[in-house]
């Protein structure tokens, strides 16, 4: 349930100026400051189920965009390489290694193709 709501705040973070201001403002409100369902029915003045359902309708939509263009997921590929990269660097500071420095050299070359 975690990494759902992980996954939909980071969607959100790259598509959200994709959506419509009132699928905006919702979003808003439950991803960046953490308000619950009720919350932003009181909000908005709308009920709780509709509040639930344009997060819904909402999330199907930022995962549409993302099966479209990919970018959440070219960011995370590119984070876990650098993660790697500092990994060696880190590995290569205490035992002086050149096969790190050749590691280094292939995630990097592989990164920027």
């Amino acid at each position: 349930m975690f990494e759902k709501k992980m996954r939909l705040d980071a969607l959100y973070e790259f598509y959200g100026k994709m959506l419509t201001d009132k699928q905006n403002e919702i979003m808003d409100l439950y991803c960046n400051m953490d308000y619950s369902l009720g919350e932003i029915s009181e909000v908005h003045s709308i009920s709780r189920q509709a509040v639930h359902d344009t997060i819904k309708r909402t999330e199907k939509v930022l995962e549409h965009y993302e099966e479209q263009l990919g970018l959440y997921e070219r960011f995370t590929d590119k984070q876990k390489a650098f993660e790697k990269i500092l990994e060696c660097i880190n590995a290569y500071e205490s035992t002086r290694s050149y096969e790190l420095i050749d590691t280094i050299k292939k995630i990097v070359l592989t990164e920027i193709e």
